[in-house]
This record gives structure tokens, sequence and C-alpha cells, in this order.
């Protein structure tokens, strides 16, 4: 996702002063997570932290003050002898040729895809159970879907790129450094309900390797509009607990996320690799207003963004 200002400002400083996360969350009597989530634009220091921030950093740079956090970038570089960062999009950090298509399907889809949801996926700490990630989709400034997600204190950060017809996710957290992908199925037109798809990720536990599961994205409600309400909304929804009861998973889905796959299965007709199949998908999507008639559910429904044209 795109640095909020103050991020990048924070971002800046660090760099001016050759100073790493760890050292200033021990500086400020922080837990380093906390620096690591203003850094991402996550969350935004409390009035108290922003102070006690200002004042460590007039300690190194006398003369700033609170008011120098209001300044535009370019100013705010100034202050400190050094040249502002590169235009917006250099700093994403991923350069990609079909950028332009991108931006294209992102803004037939956006409005169909913005919401806050929860997923569901395999608790790698407690094999047969399942944790739910509760994230918030949103189209940036940048005319590109920004995904956050995460639990309790674990928060991802990225994008979702609609790209031949599926979506493509790639996310970091900004405390470790750790990527995490997915690939979700093609929903039908209209307003997406459901998503589900494959994630690729670092396991869990003391040597960690590489884990790949079957993961399921349902919309839990609508993005209001107002940015500051959305944010604590998704802040609070973080708090929840992340592992689902026992039982509380639908057959079907339970079914979905848990089969088997591999030469033993191949050998009985079922799957070798880790795949689902567009008519085996769950997703769907509430059908178009400008489309009313349901569809027939024998019917093939072509891959695609966006609402059908009337």
């Amino acid at each position: 996702m795109a640095k909020t200002p103050f991020g990048a400002k924070l971002e800046l400083v660090l760099k001016v002063f050759s100073m790493s996360r760890a050292q200033l969350a021990a500086d400020l009597a922080v837990d380093k997570s906390v620096i690591g989530r203003w850094v991402s634009g996550a969350v935004a220091p409390a009035t108290h932290n922003m102070a006690h921030l200002t004042r460590y950093i007039a300690g190194r740079r006398p003369g700033f003050t609170m008011l120098d956090w209001d300044r535009a970038m370019p100013d705010f570089a100034d202050l400190f002898g050094v040249q502002p960062p590169g235009p917006d999009g250099a700093g994403h950090g991923i350069v990609l040729p079909i950028m332009g298509q991108i931006k294209s399907a992102t803004e037939t889809c956006a409005t169909d895809l913005e919401c806050f949801f929860q997923t569901t996926r395999p608790a790698e700490a407690a094999p047969g159970r399942f944790l739910h990630d509760q994230g918030m989709l949103r189209l940036g400034d940048d005319g590109l879907l920004e995904v956050r997600m995460g639990i309790r204190e674990t928060v991802y950060a990225g994008w979702l790129f609609p790209i031949r017809g599926k979506l493509f996710c790639i996310a970091t957290d900004a405390v470790s450094g750790a990527l995490v992908f997915a690939i979700f199925s093609t929903p039908p037109p209209g307003r997406v309900q459901r998503l589900d798809g494959v994630s690729l990720g670092i396991g869990a536990g003391s040597l960690p390797g590489i884990t790949a599961a079957t993961i399921m994205l349902d919309r839990i409600g609508d993005l209001s509009g107002d940015a500051e309400a959305d944010e604590r909304r998704y802040q609070e929804r973080l708090m929840q607990n992340p592992l689902a009861p026992e039982g509380s998973i639908p057959e079907d889905v339970l079914a979905h996320l848990s089969r088997d796959f591999g030469p033993a299965q191949l050998a009985m007709g079922g799957d070798l690799l880790l795949q689902i199949p567009f008519h085996r998908s769950l997703a769907r999507s509430l059908t178009p207003v400008a489309n009313p008639k349901p569809a027939d559910e024998n019917q093939v429904v072509r891959p695609q963004f966006g609402r059908a044209k009337p």
C-alpha cells in the first residue's frame, strides 16, 4: 500500500539519522512493531507519542516542532538538507510493464471489490483448525486496490492486481519484511461476496519453510466512504480472536479448503496439484442491478471484471 504522508516523512527521518526502526523504538520506549506500523501507514501515532517523537527529533535537529510534520514533503526534506523521495509510484518497489492495464482493470472493478473482509484459512499452528484474518480492500489515490489484512499486531499491506481475469495479491509485513502472495479465482460479474484462491508464504515455527494453502475471502461489510471511520472499524476488527470456533466452518467451505491432492489422489481420479479450476470455484457475487435475471446454474459465466453493460 502507499505510505501516508506521515509514514513517508518518518521513513525519511530514519534514513537521515542512519537509524533503524528497532533503535528508534528503543529510544522512544515502544515496541518495534509500533514504528513499523507508523512507517507503513497502518496506524498513526497517538497525540502523546507524536509529541514524544517530535521532542526526540528536535534533540537531533534543533528547532524541529510539531508544525513541521504539516510541511509538504519537499519542504520537510529541505529541513534535513536532503532531497525528497522520488515521485509517487517509484517507492512501490514494484514496476510492471502492464501497470497501465492493471490500473484500467482496477478502475472497472474497484467498486465491486472495495469492502471489509474476513479470510478463512488453515491454522498452521493448530492442525485441523482454521484462522480468520480481518482485512480491508480500498482504492488508493494511485489508482491501485490497496489490501490490508492481519491478526492483531501482525498486519500485511499491499495490493490486489486484476490481471487476465484473476486477482493477484502481493503484501508484506512492515515489521518483519515477510512477503505473502495469493491468486484468487475470477468472480462472476457484480458486487463480489466471496473469493477463493491459493496463498504462498513463509510457514510458522522455529524453522519456518514455505507454505502453500487454500484461502477464502468473504465480504463482511461495505466501506462507509469516511476514511477515518473505516480505519477505526478496521483496527477494531483486527483485535478479534482469529481462531475459528470448532464446527463453525460450513461443510462446503471445509471441503473446499481441506481437499487432498498428490500422486495418491491422482491415482483415484483426483488432483495431482493444489488447484482451483474455474468450475470448482466458490467465488460468488451479487447479480448486477442492470442484469436482474438470475443465471442458469448450468451456464458457464465468462471470466470478466466489472458490471455487465445494460
